[in-house]
């Protein structure tokens, strides 16, 4: 049986993305050796499902479903640059998002959906960030670059929906396919 490589995610506006696209080029003039992950494929992750069957995307589906009526859309604010493991050392670049009480609400919801369905967590908390780029090496400039810029005030984003995407590898980059888009709607009922 075919395995379909998947995540769960919010989707991002044309201006967050815009915004995001720009501290990258500003970035790429100072940092060398960093690949930059393009605007249009930028998202906030929820769960990383890696390689999963057709039947397990179909209950994924369904659970979402349920976890979208169970909540209204809220706002968070974007900003402050970060990196992984750390901004002296960056591997992966990033702009973090609020730790919100609804976002982490939502994700937590998520995964222990997702353990239900006998699909693993991940070993980490929750860090809800959105990736800029990774390092191809270590830059000793890095840090003191990334530090200096560390407070960008990129805007809000209105989490109100969550995408299961699958995403094919390819060799200019991974394509993100909308499977299932979930809308986050408490207290209304279900059509059907």
């Amino acid at each position: 049986m075919d395995k379909i490589r998947t995540f769960i995610a919010i989707p991002l506006r044309d201006t967050i993305r815009r915004a995001i696209g720009k501290v990258q080029r500003e970035l790429a003039e100072t940092l060398s050796d960093i690949r930059w992950v393009r605007p249009e494929t930028i998202h906030l992750t929820l769960a990383f499902l890696g390689d999963i069957s057709q039947e397990s995307l179909d209950k994924i589906g369904n659970s979402m479903l349920s976890i979208g009526q169970s909540f209204a859309p809220f706002e968070v604010r974007i900003g402050d640059l970060g990196a992984f493991p750390s901004r002296s050392r960056p591997k992966v670049i990033w702009i973090g998002v609020e730790c919100c009480a609804p976002l982490m609400e939502l994700q937590a919801a998520l995964a222990g959906t997702l353990a239900d369905l006998g699909l693993p967590g991940e070993d980490r908390p929750y860090t809800p960030h959105l990736t800029l780029g990774r390092s191809r090496r270590r830059d000793p400039a890095a840090g003191r670059i990334l530090e200096a810029r560390a407070d960008l005030p990129i805007g809000s984003l209105t989490v109100d929906r969550m995408v299961l995407f699958e995403s094919r590898l390819q060799p200019g980059g991974a394509v993100h396919l909308p499977r299932q888009t979930i809308v986050l709607d408490k207290g209304s009922e279900p059509s059907g």
